[in-house]
């Protein structure tokens, strides 16, 4: 809404589910240059995809141009209310007495809460099982009826369980606390180096004139910067980033590098 009144074009939202992004990215790679089609892409796309599957229908760096990364946010962890755990380290103990006898939900393999899950097996030296489901809907609905006890689970929609009492918040997986829940710990100070958000940011395809991502970076950043917005965004608890073009590539080339070592570690990969 905000850009069609600073840009003076009708923006049109194109939804191109399935294979965790993969499908819009190739559409948009493969979209004219002209600055008429943007991608709102992800951490999915532009650093974990790469790594976890076989092929792609495009290169996350050659076939796109970086226009400026909008905000992050983490994933929460959450368990059943039941589940005899004050925080992490609780968690982990436990887990290392019951070895393979606590699971987690997710949203389906591959996604960011199965690789929160693999992470957190991995640093703590723990076994635990992994449930996928269909989606996160499913997996939390499991964990809330007490037939699976834990889930990583996107924060906003986390925030909202948590506090209604239908689950335990334990901690966010940001290597720093997040801003709207300054009282639940991030992993990391349990687990130091523990880190997995996602991201949003919109680029063109490449080839994009430089004037025109240098215009829209600006136009996008002056509307980050607006109170208001940054109210909104902040009831869902994610956090604006802004900065240049330049900015947001760094910040691509540095997931894509992060997310190859961690599931090389885990030996995860896609078909």
């Amino acid at each position: 809404q905000r850009l069609t009144a600073t840009l003076g074009q009708t923006m049109v939202a194109d939804n191109r589910a399935g294979a965790s992004g993969n499908i819009a990215a190739e559409i948009a790679a493969k979209s004219p240059a002209d600055g008429y089609t943007l991608f709102l892409t992800t951490v999915s796309t532009h650093g974990i995809n790469p790594s976890l599957y076989g092929k792609l229908g495009f290169d996350p760096i050659k076939d796109f141009a970086p226009v400026i990364l909008l905000a992050t946010n983490p994933n929460m962890l959450v368990v059943h209310p039941s589940m005899q755990v004050k925080n992490v380290k609780e968690l982990i103990a436990l887990a290392k007495k019951q070895p393979g006898k606590i699971s987690y939900a997710s949203s389906g393999p591959g996604g960011q809460q199965h690789l929160s899950g693999e992470m957190l097996k991995s640093m703590a030296a723990v076994d635990i099982a992994h449930i996928p489901y269909k989606g996160f809907g499913q997996g939390v609905n499991d964990v809330m009826a007490g037939h699976v006890p834990l889930i990583f689970g996107g924060i906003t929609a986390s925030i909202q369980l948590t506090q209604g009492g239908k689950l335990k918040a334990l901690g966010v997986t940001s290597a720093k606390r997040a801003k709207a829940l300054p009282n639940v710990p991030a992993i990391a100070e349990v687990l130091p180096g523990f880190k997995i958000e996602a991201w949003y940011g919109l680029m063109g395809p490449k080839g994009m004139p430089a004037d025109l991502v240098k215009k829209i970076n600006a136009d996008v950043l002056s509307i980050l910067k607006r109170p208001d917005f940054q109210a909104k965004l902040s009831a869902d608890a994610i956090e604006p980033v802004g900065g240049s073009p330049e900015d947001f590539a760094a910040q691509i080339a540095s997931d894509l590098k992060d997310w190859s070592q961690l599931l090389k570690s885990i030996n995860l990969k896609m078909d």
